[in-house]
């Protein structure tokens, strides 16, 4: 789900620090029950539309990555963020198998920025995403990019999903994010290296939105999408900090083509271990983050998450374009990451069938 990929650092320095608490402080888990389930199961268009209302503080982003049938991955995100100044921008990545990558983030001026409240319709100048929670084109215009740039349509083999309403809060503050394509057939054109390429593959597409900086609300999390065999599956674990009550918030979804086959969210008997310290990636204060993500639950759903590649490390603090912040961040004790693997999966269900599969991994470190 969740950060792809900007935290501006201004929010760390210029925000203030509200004491509100998620839950009860003598509570021993997070508590979905507390959280908001308003909405109810059936997931409407206007959801993929914009959520945010302008006011200083909130932020939101469409997000979109496939994997090409020649083992590539494709991704763009398409983010806004009111602060200082109003925030516009589209961050694009492309992995070649062979090792050949191509990345960018560029800005874009608010006159030429177009987002709708009835529907997922937003357009950065040329550039476009746009759907109705079955069917999508998203286009990045080359002349943006370096020459690079797709032409794509992502149509949907499984309905949406989000855990209840898919906001975690704390008082008037939250963050909400909802997979509105977890699993989809992907074709179109490339444009890379002066060349034009027909692609296919499978997408995925997720909208988050918030009012508070993340790092006011967690520390960190990880992160997984994929497929295995017929299934999609999402897992994720998001740990919110201490002043939020420093909870583990696990999660899993898994749908074939028929629909959803098993979710659970929150410590609602939902298990998670780690494994493989990560090391030599984080060049200060190197947080004890880890590559692979177990998950077990009550009903015998058995996730194993392995990331083995690297295909994109970021220090987030050095990707905004505001005069003074990097310097600012780099004296201060805070040195966030976003982490992007390669992975590979195995799924055991409770028949005892094992399945496994590849996928995406990324850690957010937001300390």
């Amino acid at each position: 789900m969740l950060l792809k990929i900007f935290i501006l650092a201004f929010f760390v320095i210029f925000e203030s620090c509200a004491p509100l608490y998620l839950g009860l402080k003598n509570q021993d888990n997070f508590n979905p029950n507390l959280q908001s389930d308003k909405l109810g199961k059936e997931i409407t268009i206007f959801e993929d539309a914009r959520r945010t209302n302008g006011e200083s503080g909130e932020y939101e982003w469409w997000y979109f990555d496939a994997k090409l049938d020649d083992g590539s991955v494709l991704v763009a995100y398409f983010w806004t963020l009111t602060a200082i100044k109003d925030i516009f921008f589209i961050g694009v990545n492309y992995n070649k198998p062979d090792g050949t990558e191509y990345k960018r983030i560029k800005y874009f001026k608010e006159k030429d920025i177009l987002i709708s409240k009835n529907q997922c319709n937003v357009k950065y100048g040329n550039n476009i995403f746009k759907g109705d929670l079955s069917n999508y084109t998203i286009k990045i215009n080359p002349e943006d990019f370096d020459g690079f740039g797709f032409d794509l349509e992502l149509n949907s083999k499984i309905p949406p999903y989000r855990p209840q309403d898919g906001i975690v809060s704390a008082g008037d503050d939250y963050f909400a994010w909802l997979a509105a394509v977890p699993n989809g057939e992907v074709k179109g054109k490339l444009f890379f290296n002066n060349d034009e390429s027909y692609i296919s593959g499978k997408g995925y597409h997720d909208h988050n939105w918030g009012n508070t900086p993340l790092q006011k609300l967690f520390d960190d999390w990880l992160w997984f999408r994929g497929t295995v065999g017929d299934y999609t599956i999402i897992g994720f674990e998001l740990n919110t900090t201490s002043k939020r009550g420093g909870y583990s918030i696990p999660g899993i979804f898994i749908a074939d083509d028929e629909g959803m086959v098993y979710q659970n969210y929150g410590q609602n008997g939902i298990f998670t271990s780690k494994e493989n310290l990560i090391e030599e990636i984080y060049d200060k204060n190197n947080e004890s983050l880890f590559s692979k993500l177990k998950i077990l639950t009550k009903d015998n759903y058995y996730l194993e998450i392995d990331g083995y590649e690297v295909i994109e490390n970021l220090e987030l603090f050095e990707i905004n374009n505001i005069p003074l912040i990097p310097s600012l961040f780099k004296l201060s004790n805070i040195d966030p990451h976003y982490t992007r693997f390669k992975s590979n999966v195995i799924l055991e269900l409770p028949n005892g069938e094992i399945v496994s599969g590849d996928g995406v991994l990324e850690i957010m470190d937001l300390k």
